[in-house]
């Protein structure tokens, strides 16, 4: 693939992002899916960070060039997903939770592996492969799940005014 499809599939990914950044807020428990979505973003920050300085993944094609992480993947695409993901389990036992996760974790590692073998937009280095992938990115689903339902567990009753 070339450098202009590169550049042209990440703009376009950059809108579909805030397009449904702004459909999955809308839902009903807007806060709880804002939290997920911030949780979301700074765990995948923190993790992309380390995997990209250690040298696991790098990101060839990248807007902003400047920034040596994927903007696009860890503060809108993940966040997003992970949205997606919450309301899906929102009230589902763990067990559930634990199968839900396959319907995003798939789809994300096969794209991601696509993208590897066919694009400059990500690289694996060092022994990062896609089992490695698919665990960081179930891992991560289940990580922000489980704090958000530590989360309501704390504050669930506290502001109720009966």
């Amino acid at each position: 693939m070339g450098r202009k499809f590169e550049k042209n599939l990440i703009k376009l990914l950059y809108f579909f992002g805030i397009g449904s950044f702004i459909f999955s807020i809308k839902k009903p428990l807007a806060k709880d899916w804002l939290l997920v979505f911030f949780i979301k973003s700074y765990y995948a920050s923190l993790v992309d960070q380390m995997v990209v300085n250690k040298g696991y993944v790098e990101y060839p094609i990248r807007i902003p060039s400047k920034v040596k992480t994927s903007l696009l993947f860890d503060y809108i695409l993940f966040p997003i997903t992970c949205v997606f993901y919450n309301q899906l389990t929102k009230d589902s036992p763990i067990i559930q939770c634990l199968l839900k996760v396959l319907y995003f974790s798939v789809p994300m590692t096969i794209t991601e592996l696509w993208l590897e073998k066919n694009t400059q937009l990500v690289k694996y280095k060092k022994g990062w492969n896609w089992k490695t992938n698919f665990n960081s990115l179930s891992f991560s689903f289940l990580l922000v799940r489980f704090s958000m339902s530590v989360i309501r567990r704390l504050f669930n009753n506290k502001y109720d005014v009966s």
